[in-house]
């Protein structure tokens, strides 16, 4: 069953402008501000030193304007052909246990740990990330990365690719080691304010602080089975099995689902993978303080692997992400203003510029292509380009135009609707979810969660939804949501918001408070604390019932309220179909009288991005198209639907000047913009007071 509240219908003509307001830090670091087509340089470009200045002729014919140096410290060819580069993979040891770990073979690894009898001695991580020693290493390679290539003037520092506290975001109770427990007993002590209390949260019985040990998920997953606070001996696997969450049911038996022992640790590695990157960002500013550092690679929100997304983006002053889960629109919401790029593998033309543009107008400044040697010809005499390489081409050259220039340095308008992003929801989710696994819950890759995950499908499905209305959302964390930043928000969204703080709580309430805001929830928000232990009554109680399993509730305000039955995860996958369903769209639209600022049909899927450039508003337009990175890099299908010309009239709030930006002709003045738009590339357009004179617009926007 499904519920609104709502003090007032919202009519929104109000935008919110995001101003990035960085640190005196941020501010002093080299600007970005030319998107750079960076090709991953493979060793077999220097083999032969005599073709090397033709090496990277042949890239810049290709629009290449930047290339990778690695570790080796090998700077000589990039330099002498002036071709600016970036520090890739600066720590080989600790972060990424695909390479240097006795761990090669993950696969391999968890059978062996499952076939032996699941031992705990297993949970120690070959490189312990709290470990002193360890430390001092990375740093030190760190340092010394940094002062051979800075007199050489690296655009950026990559700490990491593809790091993880397990491989990827696969479950496993890492890290174990005596230095994490220790680090992790410090934590807590700041959670708690004594023992006693500690205790009465985990329903355990330490008697010093030295004692505290972290359930594994084996032991958590024993709790659930048997409702017991502290049961012996292994899970019976087919009672998990059949476990099935029923928030009213749960709250009876509060014991078996206090996931607290458990989620505490998951948290606390969380915090170690971001203060080991903090500390090796910071090793690396004490040297070179204006060159941005960051990470690729990274995965979707889970709750193994350290990927809190949150937590990432404030260590971070750029980022590679795979976008899998939302994460791409995630971490552009937490790190606006920062440069993010993306991974090229596409072979074809349209598939990279579609791809391309997309993440540009989302913000990205960059891209890293993969890789050299699918686009040289070495065989050649004359090093030729690829048919991959000729395919990319016109699209990298259009990602360096005046055009897409002007993008760049455009501000984004968002909308004052912001998607809540809770880790502690992910932890607690995950155990829900993966009961259905039962012993075999160490098998749940990511990349199985990646296609699997519901949690994941409902927080997509809303972001689509928004989306298809014409709205720019952002995501909101735990944290900036206890710091009081749903002031500019008018609708805040929960998706699966299954545990907040109290803090979170108040906040939330006072939100409902105010006439003109709302919240838009499914699930049983609030129904666990932030630690993952089920409450007696849920945080929110007063506007959300707790519902069942397969129901969802939604409020909207607090006087009002309407039910929907359904499950809002099928929306992305429905929105694709030949005949698209779109009555979730059509019922939020009605319940909360949303009116974006650019308006166009729902039915025809259309992404609205929005900006300013001193004076001139810009407008772009998109098919909205589902975006689902794998780690393999394969782009997820399904999106074949949106993948013809559709005519369009785009309504506007006021009339203004509207110029086509790709053939900078004067539309006239109107409130409506009438287009052909195609599936591959955005429709793009100036709104400006005054007709300009100029007759090339894009040089005087870029003025």
């Amino acid at each position: 069953m499904f519920v609104v509240h709502s003090a007032k219908a919202l009519c929104l003509t109000y935008f919110l402008g995001i101003t990035v307001l960085a640190s005196a830090a941020e501010q002093a670091l080299k600007p970005w501000d030319e998107y750079r087509v960076i090709m991953w340089v493979s060793d077999t470009a220097y083999k032969k030193p005599e073709k090397i200045p033709l090496f990277f002729q042949r890239l810049r014919e290709m629009g290449v304007n930047a290339a990778t140096a690695h570790n080796d410290g090998r700077f000589q060819p990039l330099v002498e052909n002036q071709f600016p580069f970036y520090v890739e993979n600066m720590v080989n040891r600790g972060l990424c246990l695909k390479f240097h770990s006795k761990v090669t073979d993950w696969d391999k690894f968890i059978t062996n740990w499952r076939n032996t009898g699941r031992p705990e001695s297993a949970f120690i991580r070959d490189y312990c990330l709290d470990d002193p020693k360890w430390r001092a290493m990375a740093r030190k390679d760190v340092q010394s990365l940094v002062k051979t290539y800075l007199p050489h003037a690296p655009f950026a520092y990559d700490i990491r690719d593809e790091l993880s506290t397990t491989i990827s975001a696969n479950p496993f109770d890492y890290d174990f080691n005596p230095i994490t427990l220790a680090k992790f007993r410090e934590w807590l002590r700041t959670q708690y304010k004594d023992l006693p209390a500690l205790n009465q949260e985990w329903e355990t019985k330490f008697t010093s602080w030295d004692d505290v040990k972290p359930f594994s998920t084996d032991q958590i997953k024993n709790r659930m089975a048997s409702g017991e606070a502290l049961p012996r001996g292994t899970p019976d696997w087919p009672t998990v099995q059949r476990l099935k969450f029923d928030p009213k049911v749960a709250q009876q038996n509060a014991t078996r689902w206090n996931f607290a022992p458990w989620a505490d640790f998951r948290t606390y590695m969380d915090i170690s993978l971001a203060s080991a990157l903090e500390d090796l960002r910071q090793s690396a500013r004490t040297l070179d303080p204006r060159t941005p550092v960051g990470i690729e690679g990274t995965q979707m929100p889970s709750a193994f692997g350290g990927y809190d997304l949150w937590r990432l983006s404030q260590v971070l002053d750029w980022v590679e992400p795979y976008d899998i889960g939302s994460a791409r629109e995630i971490l552009g919401s937490f790190m606006a203003g920062k440069p993010l790029m993306t991974t090229v593998f596409e072979k074809e033309t349209n598939a990279a510029r579609r791809r391309l543009w997309h993440l540009l107008l989302e913000g990205d400044r960059g891209c890293l292509v993969w890789w050299s040697e699918d686009c040289i010809d070495w065989k050649s005499d004359d090093y030729a380009l690829t048919a991959k390489a000729k395919a990319l081409t016109p699209v990298f050259k259009e990602m360096t135009s005046p055009l897409a220039q002007v993008f760049m340095r455009a501000q984004p308008v968002r909308d004052p609707i912001a998607i809540h992003y809770s880790q502690a929801s992910i932890q607690t989710d995950w155990l829900i979810e993966s009961t259905r696994d039962g012993a075999s819950w160490i098998r749940r890759f990511s990349s199985a969660e990646a296609d699997y995950n519901h949690q994941a499908k409902v927080r997509g499905s809303w972001l689509k939804l928004f989306q298809d209305l014409g709205f720019s959302p952002t995501f909101i964390s735990s944290q900036q949501v206890e710091t009081d930043a749903l002031a500019e928000i008018k609708v805040l969204v929960l998706p699966e918001s299954f545990a907040v703080s109290d803090a979170e709580a108040i906040q939330f309430k006072k939100h409902l408070a105010q006439t003109d805001k709302s919240i838009v929830a499914d699930g049983s928000p609030g129904l666990f604390d932030q630690h993952g232990r089920i409450r007696k009554d849920p945080a929110l109680k007063e506007h959300f019932s707790a519902a069942r399993s397969q129901e969802r509730s939604f409020a909207v305000g607090g006087q009002k309220s309407d039910v929907r039955d359904g499950d809002i995860a099928l929306y992305a996958k429905q929105r694709l179909a030949p005949a698209p369903d779109f009555a979730w769209a059509n019922w939020v639209r009605e319940q909360t009288g949303l009116h974006p600022e650019v308006q166009v049909p729902l039915e025809s899927r259309t992404r609205v991005h929005r900006f300013r450039l001193g004076k001139a508003r810009l407008v772009a337009f998109e098919r909205n198209i589902t975006y689902q990175m794998s780690e393999d890099l394969k782009q997820a299908g399904g999106n074949e639907t949106l993948e013809h010309p559709i005519e369009l009239d785009a309504r506007l709030s006021a009339p203004a000047h509207i110029y086509d930006l790709r053939t900078q002709k004067h539309l006239g003045r109107s409130d409506r913009i009438h287009f052909i738009l195609d599936p591959w590339q955005p429709s793009t357009f100036a709104l400006l007071e005054q007709e300009v004179t100029e007759a090339d617009l894009l040089k005087a926007l870029l003025r």
